[in-house]
């Protein structure tokens, strides 16, 4: 006979007393311990609840009382198996094999499996949600760290049409809808990037450092057409939504899910492209010139005098540190990649 120490909850209340089960052939006796051992219940009908790991195994009667023990590992049933959570709890090959695993998992879901299953989920992502993360990031933007551009009317708009008119001639596959915008911006500097709906900002700095250069502007344009037409805004959003929500998951912070799918689109703020991105984005840019009857020289131009201007010195040693953990190839990698391109050709 088994006597297991615990506490006896009444039916429909709340009232609870310190009572002693005993347990012998299938059938129950609960005693109350303060008032001389008198008997709370007794009969062969009972279950008993979820068997969870670390928790105590509720024994439910017919009546609605139930009676709780007071050590997590009481089940009546000497042979009875616990769950199989318990068993894996409790098994020490089993932990130390997870304290491995988990890490590695978590791993390979966020920088391989979330990556695929976001290319996989961009193409069918509305049109109409795509403009709203353009429109919402671009509106951010302008509140923190973009300024009217301070170029002349005449010089935005002859460049808006020197590369609208390239975009007409390169082949109809690789042509996107575009919107060309100019900023000012001292916190970004000479940059231009492009926006998941087909918005390409140029810095007015950029513009400067280019102004007697038309084939680098050039190919920097088309390299943002390139993140455009292989959808790596939307994809690098997919993916950074997915992680959020993965990691809110596992860590039951379930109250930030919405503020994470609301928000997303400002997430495109501090973002960057991966290597291989970038790699298509330089590919794309490098093909197109071809196509236009130019050399990779814009490009490699382009490369060498925004890295100059953004870099110098100490930036160059900070990127030699950082090459292997960046998720962007460097620029002495991508300068070095087009002049092989262009000796080949």
């Amino acid at each position: 006979m088994q006597s297991i120490p615990g506490t006896y909850y009444l039916a429909a209340s709340s009232q609870c007393c310190a009572a002693l089960l005993r347990y012998s052939e299938h059938n129950i006796t609960v005693m109350a311990i303060d008032d001389g051992h008198s008997v709370l219940w007794q009969s062969e009908d009972f279950s008993t609840g979820a068997d969870l790991p670390g928790l105590p195994l509720e024994i439910r009667f017919a009546d609605g009382s139930y009676f709780l023990p007071d050590s997590s590992m009481v089940r009546l049933n000497p042979r009875h198996r616990a769950g199989l959570a318990t068993r894996l709890e409790q098994h020490k090959g089993i932990i130390l094999l997870s304290v491995f695993l988990v890490p590695v998992l978590l791993w390979w879901t966020t920088m391989v499996g979330i990556p695929k299953l976001a290319v996989a989920i961009v193409p069918w992502v509305p049109p109409a949600a795509i403009q709203a993360v353009d429109k919402q990031t671009l509106l951010i933007l302008d509140k923190t760290w973009l300024n009217p551009s301070e170029l002349p009317i005449q010089t935005q708009q002859q460049l808006q049409q020197q590369w609208l008119q390239a975009m007409a001639t390169i082949p109809q596959r690789h042509q996107v809808p575009v919107d060309i915008q100019f900023r000012q911006s001292k916190h970004l500097g000479p940059n231009a990037f492009a926006l998941p709906a087909g918005t390409v900002v140029f810095t007015d700095e950029l513009v400067n450092l280019l102004q007697d250069n038309p084939d680098a502007l050039l190919a920097v344009f088309l390299h943002e057409v390139g993140h455009v037409r292989y959808q790596h805004g939307m994809t690098l959003l997919v993916q950074s939504t997915a992680t959020s929500l993965v990691f809110a998951m596992l860590f039951t912070d379930l109250e930030g899910i919405t503020e994470v799918i609301l928000g997303g689109g400002s997430s495109l703020l501090q973002a960057a492209f991966s290597r291989q991105m970038e790699t298509q984005a330089d590919d794309f840019s490098t093909n197109l010139l071809h196509k236009l009857g130019k050399t990779n020289a814009g490009f490699i131009e382009a490369m060498q005098a925004i890295s100059g201007a953004s870099d110098g010195k100490t930036g160059k040693e900070l990127e030699n540190w950082t090459r292997y953990l960046s998720s962007h190839p460097s620029s002495e990698q991508r300068i070095n990649k087009a002049k092989t391109q262009q000796k080949s050709d």
